[in-house]
C-alpha cells in the first residue's frame, strides 16, 4: 500500500514549530511508510518566526528579537523527545532559552529526526484546491513556486510557467495565528506624524527605535494595548528610559524625560516568572510559573475535565483570588492591573495575564503610569510631531493624554493571512469568519479538525503554551488518518461550546484565549490518545506540572532517551536545595529588590542608631553583556555622622539554572582603596523556608537568607583586614520583598557577632 502524502503548508513560514513536529510524528510515531510528509516553507531556514542566529539575520528576517527570552520555561518550550541538554549540551541550561537558542532547538530538531528532502525550502504556496475541483482520486493539489534569492525576492503573480503542482491525499495548515500585525482603526491614527511602531518590531534592548529619528522626541511615549505584549513594550521603554537617566549627561536627558503611558482596556495580573511553592516540612522554593500554575495537584480531585466556553462570574473570581494569595497584597497593589482607582464595574471580568519581571515595580515607581480604557481618538498637533489620544472607561469617563510622539501598537496578529489560500467551500464548512479575529474557526479535538472536512487538519492554530499542544495535534490527526478506529474522532462536542463562546460578550465572559485551559486540553488529547501520562515521584501519578515530555506517543529508542533526560532535569528542580532552585530565588530576590527603600543602621550590641536615609534600586541595561540585569545601588545618608552617597552595582546572569552563574554579584569602588579596582561579592543563598510566627506558618510569608562571598582580594581589602562577612535575610510576602536585612560580622573566628544591622524597608 502506498504512503498517504501529506502536505504541510502555510501562508506564512510553515517549518516552524507546528510544521516539523507534524513532519516528525507522522514520519516517526507511526509504522515506516504509512505517510509522505512534505513541508512547503517560503523561508530559506527551518525555524518560522524563531531565529537560529545571533543577530537575526537569516534569509529573511524573523520577527522575534533574537536576544529575547522565553516567557516560559523550557521544559514547556520542548516537544517531548527532544531535551534542551542535547541542543546545548550538559552545561549551564537557561531555564528560558532566548529567541536564538529556540531557533536553535527546532534546527537540532529537524536535524535529527526529518529528512532534508521532506523540507521545500524556498518555496511559497500559492494554491490549494480540493478534490471536488480537480478530479483524481488525490484530495488536495498544491501550487507553488519557487522563491528567488532564499525568498527575498515575492512577486506576487507568477508566471503560469514559474508554477509547480502536485498531488497528496492530506492538507495539514501549520502556519499558525501570527500571519499579520494587527492595526486598529483609531481615528486620528493615519494622520500621526509621530512615531508609530508595532509591538513585535520593538527591540527590547538599548536599540530600541521608539524615540529616535524624531525632532519631538521628548514627547510621551504612549503603549496601547494590554496583554502579554503591552507589558514587555512598556517595561522595555521604561528601562531604556531608567537608563538613559543614569548614563547621559542631564544637557541630553530629553528622551530620559519621556513619561511612558500604558493604556490597556481591561483587567490583567502580571506574573513575574518565578513564582513561590511550598515544599514538604517548612522549605519552599521557587519554581518558574508555567510550571508553578500547570501543576496537576491545582485541579479538583476526580477527572480532569476540559473548560472550554464563556467564564462564569464565580469562576472569574477564583480566578482573581488565586493570583491574590499566590502573589500577595501588596505585589497586587502595582501588578494587579484592575482600573479600580477609575472605574468600579458590577461584574467580575476574566482577568487576563502578562509576563514581565519589571512591569509592577515600574509601575510602584511611576515610570509607567498606567491607564484604563480605550483609546477612541488621537488628534495630531499642527505641525508638531504631537498627538493627543483620547481614552474612554467602560463606564464613559474621558480624559485626555497630552504631548505624545510616539505610540506602540501593542494590539497582536490577525489570524485571517494565514487562511487566506484555503477554497471558500472550505472555509465555509470551518465556520470562518472575518469578523472574529479571537475565534475566526470553530474546529473540533483541540482546534485540530472537523470531521465534514477530514482530509484538512490544523496544527498550531492555538494562542496559548502550544508546545505541547501542537505535538497532540499532529499525533490526533496522525491516529485519524492512519485509519486507527477511534470513536473520538468524529465527535462534535467541542464545537457547540465554541459557537456560545462566539456568541458571549467579549468584555465580560470570554477569557484572554478562546482554548485556555492548557492543562485540560493537554489531558483531553491524552485520554483520547490512550496516552499514560508519565509520574515524577513516588506517589500518584496525578501531580506535578504538565509539561510535553510527560506525554510519550509511539516512541523510538532514541526519543524515550531524550524523554528521561528531560524528567530527570525536571526532577532536580523541585529540589530546594539543587541549583536551579537557588537560581530562580536569586532572580526572586533581585526582581524584587528593584525601586526605593527606607533604611536605618544601628549597632545591634549598644542599640545607637549610627545612620538611616533612602536607598534606591535603578535599574539599567547591563553595561557588561554577560549580564542579563542590573542595577544602580544608590544610597542616601540623610541623618548620620557623614551625610554621604554612596553607589554600587549589583549585576545577575539568567544564563543558567546553576547558582554559581545564576547569582547576585555586587560590584563596590571603595573610596578610601589605593587603587579603583572594584570590591565584588556574590550571594550565596542559604536553605530559605516558611515564615512562623509563635510555632504556626505564616501563609504566603518566607524568609531566604544569604551570604556574602568575596570574588576578589584586593589591596585595600587585604590591607585593611576588612574581610569580615555580610549577610542578608530578605522577608518575603507573596511575591514582593517587604522587608531585608544587612548584617555586617567581624572578622575572624573569634570576632562572628554582628557589628552592624541595616533594615530596609518600603
Amino acid at each position: 500500500m502506498r504512503s498517504k502524502k501529506v502536505a504541510i503548508i502555510g501562508k506564512h513560514p510553515s517549518a516552524g514549530p507546528s510544521g516539523l513536529v507534524t513532519a516528525k510524528t507522522l514520519l516517526h510515531n507511526f509504522t515506516r511508510g504509512t505517510f509522505a510528509p512534505v513541508v512547503f516553507d517560503i523561508r530559506h531556514e527551518v525555524g518560522g518566526l524563531w531565529p537560529n542566529q545571533a543577530n537575526g539575520t537569516q534569509a529573511r528576517k524573523a520577527t522575534l528579537d533574537p536576544s529575547m527570552r522565553t516567557n516560559l520555561s523550557r521544559f514547556t518550550v520542548a516537544f517531548s523527545d527532544l531535551s534542551w541538554e542535547s541542543v546545548l549540551g550538559d552545561a549551564d541550561i537557561p531555564m528560558f532559552p532566548r529567541a536564538r537558542q529556540v531557533g536553535q532547538y527546532l534546527a537540532a530538531y529537524s536535524e535529527r529526526y526529518i529528512p532534508k528532502d521532506v523540507l521545500r525550502l524556498d518555496h511559497r504556496v500559492v494554491a490549494a484546491v480540493r478534490s471536488s475541483e480537480i478530479g483524481t482520486d488525490a484530495r488536495w493539489r498544491i501550487s507553488w513556486v519557487k522563491e528567488s534569492v532564499h525568498g527575498i525576492n515575492l512577486d506576487p503573480n507568477p508566471s503560469r510557467d514559474e508554477v509547480f503542482s502536485e498531488d497528496f491525499d492530506f492538507l495539514v495548515v501549520a502556519s499558525g495565528y501570527f500571519a499579520r500585525p494587527c492595526i486598529p482603526e483609531i481615528p486620528g491614527l493615519a494622520q500621526f506624524t509621530g512615531q508609530i511602531v508595532h509591538s513585535s518590531t520593538l527591540q527590547k534592548g538599548n536599540g530600541s527605535p521608539v524615540g529616535h529619528g524624531n525632532s519631538q522626541s521628548h514627547g510621551n511615549v504612549a503603549i496601547i494595548g494590554g496583554s502579554l505584549s503591552g507589558v514587555e513594550a512598556a517595561s522595555a521603554l521604561a528601562l531604556k528610559k531608567s537608563s538613559l537617566k543614569l548614563n547621559v549627561p542631564a544637557e541630553h536627558q530629553n528622551k530620559a524625560r519621556q513619561a511612558v503611558y500604558h493604556i490597556y482596556s481591561r483587567p490583567f495580573w502580571c506574573l513575574p516568572t518565578y513564582l513561590p511553592r511550598d515544599a514538604p516540612e517548612d522549605k519552599v522554593s521557587f519554581l518558574p510559573l508555567d510550571l508553578a500554575m500547570y501543576d496537576l495537584g491545582r485541579r479538583p480531585p476526580g477527572p480532569i475535565e476540559y473548560a472550554l466556553g464563556p467564564i462564569p462570574e464565580d469562576k472569574a473570581a477564583k480566578t482573581d483570588d488565586y493570583f491574590n494569595t499566590l502573589l500577595g497584597t501588596e505585589y497586587a497593589q502595582f501588578g494587579h492591573m484592575n482600573g479600580a482607582n477609575t472605574e468600579q464595574k458590577a461584574t467580575h471580568r476574566p482577568p487576563w495575564v502578562a509576563i514581565g519581571n519589571d512591569y509592577a515595580e515600574f509601575v510602584r515607581s511611576g515610570a509607567i503610569k498606567s491607564i484604563m480604557g480605550r483609546a477612541t481618538t488621537v488628534q495630531p498637533g499642527p505641525d508638531s510631531g504631537l498627538a493627543s489620544i483620547k481614552i474612554e472607561s467602560a463606564n464613559g469617563h474621558a480624559m485626555v493624554l497630552e504631548d505624545v510622539s510616539s505610540i506602540v501598537l501593542a494590539t497582536g496578529f490577525t489570524p485571517f493571512e494565514s487562511l487566506s489560500f484555503l477554497p471558500a467551500d472550505v472555509l465555509s464548512a470551518l465556520e470562518y469568519s472575518t469578523d472574529d479575529p479571537f475565534l475566526p474557526l470553530v474546529l473540533d479535538k483541540g482546534g485540530t479538525f472537523r470531521s465534514e472536512t477530514p482530509d484538512i487538519g490544523f496544527v498550531g492554530f492555538y494562542r496559548g503554551p502550544y508546545w505541547g499542544i501542537m505535538e497532540m495535534q499532529a499525533r490526533f490527526l496522525g491516529e485519524a488518518w492512519a485509519g486507527k478506529p477511534n470513536e473520538s474522532y468524529k465527535t462534535e462536542g467541542q464545537r457547540e461550546s465554541l459557537r456560545v463562546l462566539r456568541k458571549a460578550d467579549s468584555e465580560i465572559h470570554r477569557s484572554q484565549f478562546p482554548m485556555g485551559d492548557y492543562v485540560g486540553l493537554m489531558e483531553s488529547f491524552s485520554a483520547d490518545l490512550g496516552i499514560t501520562r508519565t509520574k515524577l515521584s513516588i506517589g500518584d501519578r496525578r501531580s506535578g506540572p504538565v509539561v510535553p515530555a510527560r506525554y510519550v506517543h509511539g516512541m523510538i529508542t532514541a526519543g524515550q532517551t531524550e524523554v528521561q533526560r528531560t524528567l530527570n532535569s525536571l526532577q532536580a528542580i523541585s529540589n530546594h536545595s539543587h541549583g536551579p532552585a537557588q537560581a530562580a530565588a536569586s532572580l526572586a530576590i533581585f526582581r524584587a529588590l528593584h525601586g526605593s527603600w527606607r533604611f536605618i543602621r544601628s549597632v545591634p550590641a549598644t542599640g545607637v542608631i549610627e545612620a538611616s536615609g533612602t536607598a534606591v534600586f535603578h535599574p539599567r541595561h547591563p553595561s557588561d553583556p554577560k549580564y542579563d540585569r542590573e542595577y544602580v545601588y544608590e544610597e542616601n545618608v540623610e541623618n548620620g555622622p557623614l551625610d554621604r552617597t554612596t553607589e554600587s552595582i549589583l549585576r545577575l546572569s539568567e544564563a543558567g539554572t546553576s547558582n554559581t552563574t545564576s547569582q547576585i554579584e555586587i560590584w563596590t569602588v571603595v573610596p578610601e582603596a589605593s587603587t579603583k579596582a572594584p570590591v565584588v561579592r556574590s550571594l550565596k543563598l542559604t536553605p530559605f523556608h516558611r515564615k512562623k510566627n509563635n510555632g504556626e506558618y505564616l501563609p504566603g510569608q518566607y524568609v531566604i537568607h544569604a551570604e556574602s562571598v568575596h570574588l576578589t582580594d584586593t589591596d585595600y581589602l587585604t590591607q585593611s583586614g576588612d574581610l569580615g562577612q555580610t549577610t542578608y535575610s530578605f522577608h518575603f510576602k507573596g511575591v514582593s520583598i517587604s522587608s531585608w536585612e544587612c548584617m555586617y560580622h567581624g572578622n575572624g573566628s573569634e570576632d562572628r557577632h554582628v557589628r552592624s544591622r541595616t533594615v530596609y524597608e518600603r
